[in-house]
C-alpha cells in the first residue's frame, strides 16, 4: 500500500482519478486486483475514461462494471450510500444492497443487454445506517460501452427526493386538514363574493341552517328569498361598502328550513367579515355564526324549572342544596337547618364545612376542588353534626347544570343519612380483612367468576398477582389475555366453564401487563350449579409458584449454559489457532498463540464477573495491556458497558495492537507512547444517532511502513473488531506511529446472553 493516497494519485497510471475528491483517493489506493475488475493497471481505457467522468460530477453517481457490477462512484454517491462507505466500494453491487438484489440484478440484465432504464420517485427500503429506511429515488441507468462497442457495465445517477415526496404528502395533507376543519366546524359558515354577494362555498353547518338547498353561484336575495325585509340583505350592503365587519348576538331569522315547508324562528350569533384583495378592496364578505335557538330555549326552560325545583326540593325529606359554578353553596333547603340548628345564610359560601367533621374536612374540600376543575359528578362520605352535638354519616352527590354550550349554570347536590349503613358495612369489612389477611399471609388470592356474564371479583391479592391495578370486578377475557398464548389450552375457556369440565388443578403462564414480567400462576377451581344442574358461579384460588417452577428449570438452564459457553469457547480458540499456525514457525506461533488466548482469558475473567451480561471498555482495555510498560500509555474514555461479543473481539484487537507495538512500534523504545481513547459522539450523516469512536494511536516510535502482507492480526482488527462491533475500523500507517479507529453505534444493553 502506498504511503498516503495523494502520492498514489499523482502516480501517472492514476492521472485520471486526479480531481476526484476523496473517493478518488481511496480509488487509487484500493486492492482492485481483489475484483473481477484487475489491477488498476489494465482496466480499459473506456473504464478509466467513464471513471473520470463520474469523480467530477456532484450529482450521485455510481459505475457497475462488469457482469458482477462491481462498483465504483463518486463523492456524492458516499454521501448518499451513508454508513455503507467506504465498504461498498469494489464491492458486487447485489452482495453490496442485498436488501435490493433482485431490483439490481434486472438493472444489470436490461442495460448489460443494451438497453435504458429509468425510474422517478422510486421507493426503496434501503439499510444505510443500520437500520431499514424508506427512501424515494430518482434513477437513471445506462450502459457503458468498451472499445469493441459492447456493454460493459452500467453508469447510475442517483438523486434522492425522499425530502421532497414527504413535503409534498405533508402539503396535501394540511391542505385535506384545513378543508375538513372548514367543513366540519360546529358553526356555519359560507363565502358572498361580489356586490350581489353570491354564495361560493358553504360548510355542513351553514347547509343544515339553510334547510340543504342548492344555494352555490346564486346571489343570496336569490337563493334565501324568504328573508328578505329582515334587515340582513341590508347588513350585507353597509359591510361589503364600509369595509366594517358587523357581529350580533341572539338575531331573530325566520328561514324556511325544507322547500314548502313553514316558516321557523331561528336565533343566531352572527359575524360579517369583510374579505379584501391585496389592493385592499372588498371582494367579498366571510360569514360565520352559530345557531343559539336550542341554547336559547334551554335557558328558558331553565328559568321556568328553577321554581318548580325550589317547590320540589324543600319538600324532599333529604338535604338539598345548590352551589355556583364556582362552587360556593349559595341555598339549602329546610331539612339542612332543620339537622343542623343552623340559621338561614349562616352555611352559605365556604361557611358550610362548619358543620363537617374535622377529620374529614381536608378530604371533602380537595374531591369537591377536583370535581369543579373536572365538572364531574361528586360524591364523597363525610360526617355532619347533628344539633345535639352527635355526627352522623352522610353520603353527598352533586351534578352539574349545563345551558346548550356545555357551560356549567349550577350545582345541585344532595346528602343522605347513611350512617347505619356505614355501621353493618364496618363490621362485615373487618370480617373480610381477617379473611383476606389469612390468604395474604398464605400467598393465596381468590376469586369468583359469574359464568353467565363473564364478570371476575378477586380478593385483595388477586389483582397483584394478575399485575393490575386493584378494582371491584375485571372481565374474564382481560385475564385471558394475560395468560400466554402457548398455554391458552391449560386455562379455563367458555364451553368449559358452561360445561363445568374445566381442570380443577393446572398451573399456566401469565406475562404481567404492569411489568412485562413471565410468571406462573397455579390454579385451583371447583363449581356452584343451579336447581338444574348447570353452573352459575366458579370459585378458586391461585398462588404464584414462579419461584418453585424457575428452581426446577434452574438445574436444566445451568447444565445447557455450560455446554453452549464450552463450545463457543473452543470454537473460538479453534480458530485463533487455525490461523496463528498458518504460515509461520512453531515458536513464534506458540508465543503468538499464548497471547492471544492470555487477552482472550482476561477478558472471561472480567465476563464472569458479570455473569456474562456485559463488561466494561476500560476494564477489557486495562486487563489486555497489564503485561506491556503501563508508563508509556495513556488512556481515557468514559464508562461504557459492551456485551460478551464485543468484549472478546475487543481483547483481542487490543492484544494485537499491543503486541505489534511491542515489536514495531512505539512500545518497542523507550521514548514511544500509545494513547487508548474512546468517546460517544453524535452522528454526522443521521442526527439523533450517537457514535463510539474508539482509537488507538502511536507515536514516538521507529519510522513506520506500512506492511507488505495483510496477515491474521490485521484481519482480526479491521474485520471481525469492525463487525461485532456493528462498525468499521480503520488502521492507518502514519510515518510518526500506527493509528487504528473503531467508528460504530454505541453499544446498547441489556443484550442476548453470548
Amino acid at each position: 500500500m502506498p504511503p498516503t493516497s495523494k502520492t498514489a494519485i499523482e502516480d501517472r497510471r492514476h492521472a485520471f482519478l486526479t480531481g476526484g475528491g476523496e473517493v478518488g483517493r481511496l480509488i487509487a489506493v484500493y486492492d482492485w486486483a481483489s475484483t473481477s475488475i484487475g489491477p488498476i493497471e489494465g482496466w480499459p481505457q473506456s473504464l478509466k475514461t467513464a471513471v473520470s467522468l463520474i469523480l467530477r460530477s456532484r450529482v450521485p453517481i455510481v459505475m457497475l462494471w462488469g457482469e458482477d457490477g462491481v462498483m465504483i462512484y463518486n463523492d456524492g454517491y458516499s454521501e448518499f450510500a451513508g454508513g455503507r462507505h467506504p465498504r461498498l466500494l469494489g464491492s458486487k453491487v447485489r452482495e453490496g444492497w442485498p436488501e435490493v438484489a433482485d431490483f439490481n440484478d434486472n438493472i444489470m440484465k436490461v442495460c448489460l443487454g443494451g438497453g435504458t432504464l429509468a425510474y422517478r420517485e422510486q421507493v426503496l427500503t434501503l439499510n444505510r445506517t443500520g437500520k431499514p429506511e424508506q427512501v424515494w429515488l430518482d434513477l437513471d441507468y445506462s450502459p457503458v460501452l468498451d472499445e469493441s462497442g459492447e456493454p460493459a457495465g452500467v453508469i447510475a445517477i442517483v438523486i434522492e427526493t425522499t425530502a421532497k415526496v414527504a413535503a409534498e404528502r405533508w402539503r396535501a395533507g394540511e391542505r385535506d386538514r384545513q378543508r375538513q376543519m372548514f367543513e366540519q366546524a360546529p358553526g356555519f359558515m359560507a363565502m358572498l363574493s361580489g356586490p350581489r354577494h353570491v354564495v361560493e362555498l358553504t360548510n355542513a353547518a351553514y347547509m343544515q341552517l339553510v334547510g340543504h338547498r342548492d344555494l352555490i353561484g346564486l346571489p343570496i336575495r336569490q337563493a334565501m328569498p324568504e328573508i328578505e325585509g329582515q334587515g340582513f340583505f341590508e347588513l350585507l350592503d353597509r359591510v361589503f361598502t364600509s369595509g366594517e365587519a358587523f357581529v350580533g348576538y341572539a338575531l331573530r331569522a325566520e328561514l324556511q328550513r325544507t322547500p314548502g315547508a313553514a316558516i321557523e324562528d331561528r336565533f343566531i350569533d352572527l359575524v360579517y367579515q369583510p374579505v379584501r384583495n391585496p389592493a385592499g378592496e372588498v371582494f367579498g364578505i366571510f360569514v360565520q355564526g352559530v345557531d343559539v335557538t336550542d341554547r336559547l330555549v334551554a335557558e328558558q326552560a331553565l328559568r321556568q324549572s328553577e321554581a318548580q325545583f325550589r317547590t320540589f326540593a324543600e319538600a324532599m325529606p333529604n338535604h338539598v342544596w345548590t352551589a355556583t359554578p364556582e362552587g360556593l353553596l349559595d341555598w339549602f333547603n329546610p331539612r339542612v337547618y332543620d339537622y343542623s340548628g343552623a340559621q338561614p345564610g349562616e352555611l352559605d359560601g365556604h361557611d358550610w364545612a362548619d358543620i363537617v367533621h374535622p377529620d374529614d374536612i381536608d378530604a371533602a374540600a380537595e374531591k369537591w376542588r377536583q370535581v369543579l376543575a373536572a365538572g364531574t359528578f361528586y360524591e364523597t362520605e363525610f360526617r355532619l353534626r347533628r344539633h345535639d352535638g352527635i355526627y352522623r354519616w352522610f353520603i353527598a352527590r352533586a351534578v352539574p347544570i349545563r345551558d346548550a354550550d356545555g357551560a356549567i349554570l349550577r350545582w345541585i347536590g344532595t346528602n343522605t343519612d347513611i350512617d347505619e349503613q356505614k355501621q353493618v358495612a364496618q363490621a362485615l369489612l373487618q370480617s373480610e380483612r381477617r379473611l383476606q389477611l389469612s390468604q395474604n399471609a398464605a400467598g393465596i388470592a381468590a376469586l369468583e367468576l359469574d359464568i353467565a356474564s363473564g364478570t371476575v371479583v378477586g380478593s385483595e391479592g388477586f389483582w397483584g398477582l394478575w399485575g393490575l391495578t386493584p378494582r371491584d370486578s375485571v372481565d374474564i377475557s382481560v385475564l385471558e389475555n394475560i395468560v400466554i398464548p402457548e398455554d391458552k389450552d391449560v386455562r379455563s375457556n367458555r364451553e368449559t366453564r358452561e360445561q363445568g369440565t374445566a381442570v380443577p388443578a393446572v398451573e399456566y403462564r401469565i406475562r404481567r401487563p404492569d411489568t412485562g414480567e413471565l410468571r406462573w400462576l397455579s390454579r385451583h377451581i371447583d363449581f356452584v350449579h343451579d336447581e338444574t344442574g348447570k353452573p352459575v358461579k366458579m370459585f378458586g384460588v391461585l398462588q404464584d409458584v414462579t419461584d418453585r417452577r424457575e428452581a426446577q428449570a434452574r438445574q436444566e438452564l445451568l447444565t445447557h449454559e455450560l455446554e453452549h459457553r464450552i463450545k463457543n469457547i473452543l470454537a473460538m480458540v479453534a480458530a485463533i489457532a487455525s490461523q496463528t499456525l498458518r504460515n509461520t514457525d512453531i515458536a513464534t506461533a506458540s508465543a503468538t498463540f499464548n497471547e492471544r488466548l492470555r487477552a482472550l482469558a482476561n477478558a472471561h475473567d472480567i465476563l464472569n464477573k458479570t455473569r456474562w451480561t456485559s463488561a466494561s471498555i476500560r476494564e477489557v482495555v486495562d486487563n489486555t495491556i497489564a503485561s506491556v510498560p503501563l508508563e508509556q500509555i495513556s488512556i481515557s474514555g468514559p464508562a461504557l458497558p459492551i456485551n460478551p461479543k464485543m468484549a472478546l473481539t475487543l481483547a483481542l484487537a487490543v492484544n494485537e495492537l499491543a503486541t505489534n507495538a511491542l515489536k514495531y512500534g512505539a512500545l518497542s523504545t523507550p521514548d514511544g507512547k500509545v494513547s487508548i481513547d474512546w468517546s460517544l459522539r453524535p452522528s454526522h450523516d443521521r442526527p439523533g444517532d450517537i457514535r463510539l469512536i474508539w482509537r488507538w494511536r502511536e507515536s514516538g516510535g521507529p519510522p513506520v511502513t506500512p506492511p507488505s502482507r495483510r496477515g491474521f492480526g490485521r484481519f482480526l482488527i479491521e474485520r471481525v473488531f469492525g463487525t461485532d462491533f456493528g462498525g468499521t475500523v480503520r488502521i492507518d500507517y502514519h510515518p510518526d506511529g500506527v493509528e487504528c479507529v473503531l467508528d460504530a453505534p454505541a453499544p446498547q444493553l441489556p443484550t442476548a446472553p453470548y
